[in-house]
Formats: structure tokens, C-alpha cells, sequence
């Protein structure tokens, strides 16, 4: 009786965990279904967490959207694709990823040990809230998270990224893809090896590079250091100083608070309402500038330089091309030194009236029969050297002129060869 009562218990649980196998065979096959050549499944999880928790994802294939919600829970929500020949292969798949969620204390992770290979790929959406850090590591898949106050670290080796309503510091790399950065009020440091950067609304301390596309920049409260070495740069509104250099574009500035460092090695060089110093260089492009309430310094290897409304000093230097500047400085005890340089091409000057300065202008004549001249409102002492010298086989001559106005002051020095220099009372 006994043993008979034993054999039934034993034939009872084994009952039960054949049920249990084929439910979860039945749960599993239920949970597949055939979309063309992928097996596609959905998984779903829920973990019950508390603020200033941390979601990681790692060595993962796919894209994750990540939003925050006022719940104390983290919703994952897992969408998957199977490129696999049967069934059975994808229940296994779909198995094991199953087990790789998992949650520590207020830390929930999501590893893809399982299921790195390219055939299989991932699309994600997660909800958690706000005050959560976040550290995501795809190896193919866009990155897209959005409000969140914690700390951020993304890295994917092949997708786009895009944040947006950010509170604590981000660290976001991609290899292959454009970031978008919109409200970001940390500490922000990217980096794309080919995409563009369109950046809006940094508040806080901003590093952004990129090897191969354009750059944009609309309102900064901090400063900003900016690279890429193939595209143009747009800079606006910015609070604080800027960092800005390109290996082969244009480079567009306004509205910037602090001093400006900018360099192209292959565009054109446009600023506009800089308050700070600003320095400025091109090897190939024009320089064009606007209301510099500081001192300026611009060079360019090949173009023209254009300089109006600057309310300090200027150095300008040009190998083949003209030259303007337009002085506005309105308080004379702030050095005002003026350095005018070109190779190749006329140097205009405006000065205010009234300021005191000491100016030495020369023109090196490479040809005996051009005529060049040094035209001033100021009264200067002019002179033309009697001598020719001989220069690379060349005869040359200089024309000179120089003087102290209204009492003299800073230094006011110009030349240029085979180009005229005029010195003209601001008219404003």
C-alpha cells in the first residue's frame, strides 16, 4: 500500500513538471511568430525600483529608446529578431535572453551574451524614472533617450544619436552616426567618428568632435570646445568662451560672450558680436567680422579680410588680398595696437578721429613701373627711398610714411606689397 502510494506521488510530480514543460513550450511557441525570414518575438519586464537607481545595457544588437515616467518601476519592453532556420533554434534564443535580466538592489541590467551575432538584433523601449543613471553599450542600433536627471554613457558602433531634456552629465559616442543634443544641462562630452553634431540649448560645459561632418551650435551657457576635421561650423548664442577648429570648412560665429579661438585649414571665416578677444585663422578663405568688443587677430593664407566695428585693437595678416578694418574703440586708455599685413592687396584703415597713436605705413614696390601711394587724413611725413635694392633678382622700392597723431600713442603699423595703404577719419 505504501509503495503504491509512493509510485503515485512519483507519477504525480512527474505529471506536473511535464505539464509545466509542455506550458512553457506552448508559452514559448505562442510568443514566436514568422515575419519573412525572421522569427520575431516580444519580451516584457518589470522591475519595482526607487530614484537614483542605474539601468545598464550591454553588448547588445539593436536600437534603445529610453523615456522616463512618474511610476517607481522600469519597464522594458523588448522587441526581437531571429534570422534563423527553425523554430526550435528561435525558443532557444528567445530562452536564454530571458534570463539575462536580472535586478541588484536598485540596479537592473540587461546583458546580450546570448545573442551577439548579427542574425540576431534587438529594438528596445524602456520607461523608468527620471532620477535613474543610465549606461547603454549597443554594437549596431540607434541610442535615444529622452528626460532624464541622472547621469548618462552611451556608446554604439554603428547608429545615430539622439538626447533630448537632460539634467546630469553625458558621456555619448558613436562610430558611425549623426548626434542630436537638445536641453542638455550637464556636463556634455561627445564623439562621432562620422556623423554630423547638432547641438541646442548646452547649459553646462560642452566637448563635441566629429571626423566627418558639420557642426551647429544654437545656444551655449558655458564654455565650448568644438572639432571636426571635415565639415563647416555654425556657432550661435553662445555665453561663454569658444574653442572652435575645422580641417576643411566654413566657419560661422555670432552672439558669443566670452573670447573666440577659431581655425579652418580650408574655408571662409565669418563672425558677428563677439565679446570677447578673438583669434581667427584660415589657410585658404576670407575673413569677414562684425562688432568685436575686444581685441582682434585673423590671418588668412589666401583671402581678403574684412573688419568692421572693432572696439580694441587688430592685428590682421593676409599673403594674397586686401585689407579693411574699422576701428570704433571709444576709450583710449585701452591698448589699441594696430598690425595690418598683406602680400598682395590695398590696406584700409578707419580710425576714430581723436585717437592717439604713432603710425609707420610701407609699401614695397616689386615693379618699376607700378605707381602705389600712402593716402592719410592724418598728417604724416612721406618718403621714397632713393636706393633700389635687389630682392630674388627683383628690383624693389619702398614707400614710407609715418607720424604721431593727436599726441601719439599705440603703435599703428601697415604694410603691404604693390597695394595702396589709406588712413581715413571715422565717419559714423
Amino acid at each position: 500500500m505504501k509503495v503504491t502510494k509512493w509510485v503515485l506521488t512519483i507519477l504525480s510530480l512527474a505529471t506536473t513538471v511535464c505539464c509545466i514543460c509542455m506550458s512553457w513550450q506552448t508559452l514559448q511557441a505562442q510568443e514566436l511568430r514568422k515575419a519573412g525570414r525572421y522569427f520575431v518575438a516580444e519580451i516584457t519586464k518589470s522591475f519595482k525600483v526607487t530614484d537614483g537607481g542605474s539601468l545598464e545595457v550591454s553588448d547588445i544588437r539593436g536600437s534603445v529608446t529610453v523615456n522616463s515616467w512618474k511610476k517607481k518601476e522600469v519597464f522594458i519592453r523588448e522587441i526581437k529578431k531571429m534570422d534563423v532556420f527553425t523554430r526550435e533554434e528561435a525558443e532557444t534564443i528567445l530562452s536564454k535572453s530571458k534570463s539575462s535580466y536580472r535586478q541588484t538592489g536598485n540596479s537592473i541590467v540587461v546583458a546580450g551574451e546570448y545573442y551577439r551575432r548579427d542574425w540576431i538584433k534587438s529594438e528596445f523601449e524602456i520607461s523608468l524614472p527620471r532620477s535613474f543613471n543610465v549606461d547603454v553599450g549597443t554594437r549596431a542600433g540607434d541610442l535615444k533617450i529622452t528626460a532624464i536627471d541622472g547621469s548618462i554613457d552611451l556608446k554604439t558602433s554603428g547608429g545615430e544619436i539622439t538626447l533630448e531634456d537632460l539634467g546630469g552629465d553625458i558621456d555619448a559616442k558613436t562610430s558611425g552616426g549623426d548626434v542630436t543634443v537638445v536641453n542638455a544641462r550637464g556636463r556634455t562630452n561627445l564623439k562621432t567618428s562620422g556623423g554630423e553634431l547638432d547641438l541646442e540649448e548646452i547649459h553646462g560645459p560642452l566637448m563635441a568632435r566629429t571626423s566627418g561632418g558639420n557642426v551647429v551650435l544654437r545656444g551655449a551657457s558655458d564654455a565650448v570646445e568644438l572639432k571636426t576635421s571635415g565639415g563647416d561650423m555654425e556657432i550661435v548664442d553662445v555665453k561663454g568662451g569658444v574653442d572652435a577648429h575645422t580641417s576643411g570648412g566654413d566657419v560661422e560665429l555670432s552672439n558669443v560672450s566670452g573670447g573666440a579661438d577659431i581655425s579652418t585649414s580650408g574655408g571662409d571665416i565669418q563672425f558677428e558680436n563677439v565679446s570677447g578677444a578673438l583669434d581667427a585663422s584660415t589657410s585658404g578663405g576670407d575673413i569677414v567680422g562684425r562688432t568685436i568688443i575686444g581685441n582682434a587677430m585673423v590671418t588668412t593664407a589666401g583671402g581678403s579680410i574684412d573688419l568692421r566695428d572693432v572696439q580694441g585693437g587688430a592685428a590682421a595678416k593676409t599673403a594674397g588680398g586686401d585689407i579693411a578694418v574699422e576701428i570704433t574703440l571709444q576709450d583710449f586708455s585701452k591698448r589699441h595696437n594696430i598690425d595690418l599685413r598683406t602680400a598682395g592687396g590695398e590696406i584700409t584703415l578707419f580710425i576714430p578721429e581723436k585717437l592717439p597713436a604713432r603710425v609707420r605705413a610701407e609699401i614695397e614696390v616689386s615693379s618699376r613701373w607700378d605707381s602705389y601711394n600712402i593716402y592719410s587724413d592724418f598728417p604724416l611725413t612721406s618718403s621714397q627711398e632713393a636706393e633700389e635694392g635687389r630682392r630674388r633678382h627683383r628690383r624693389q622700392r619702398y614707400i614710407t610714411s609715418e607720424g604721431e597723431i593727436n599726441g601719439g600713442g599705440d603703435l599703428i603699423e601697415l604694410f603691404t606689397t604693390n597695394g595702396d595703404i589709406r588712413i581715413k577719419k571715422l565717419v559714423r
